[in-house]
């Protein structure tokens, strides 16, 4: 039997607590495992880069950037590794930018908790079935 692989995440907020919370949240999902965690988008772009992530949960704020120059970043390197925006800030002019950079998917901090964690579900049964996860098109 072939053995399972873990999807490993990485994590992109300016808050240390909301990366701590969203990290223990992540952990409970069978099958995942935490890349790593970044603060700012320096470490962050250098972090993954060198890691390589299945996915990346960006924030759009950040002390020395943006998630949105992170993105930029990941999509002209041709990095694999899926994106989340997930913002406090889920205006209509940012998700349709995000989306159009390359984002796989923008969810509202405030009201979309769920959705991620569905959508981390999802990634981790289509890694290790080998396929891309149903209704893979854009979640907003």
């Amino acid at each position: 039997m072939k053995k399972a692989l873990p999807l490993r995440l990485f994590i992109v907020d300016d808050s240390e607590l909301m990366c701590a919370r969203l990290a223990q949240m992540l952990k409970e999902i069978d099958g995942t495992e935490i890349a790593g965690i970044a603060h700012n988008a320096r470490d962050a772009w250098r972090c993954i880069n060198k890691t390589a992530p299945d996915l990346t949960i960006l924030d759009i704020c950040l002390p020395d950037g943006s998630g949105v120059d992170v993105l930029k970043q990941i999509r002209t390197a041709g990095l694999p590794t899926k994106v989340v925006i997930y913002t406090h800030y889920p205006y209509p002019q940012y998700q349709k930018r995000c989306l159009a950079l390359g984002a796989d998917y923008f969810f509202d901090k405030y009201s979309d908790y769920e959705k991620l964690l569905a959508v981390v579900g999802e990634l981790v049964k289509a890694k290790n079935a080998g396929a891309a996860p149903a209704g893979s098109a854009r979640i907003r």
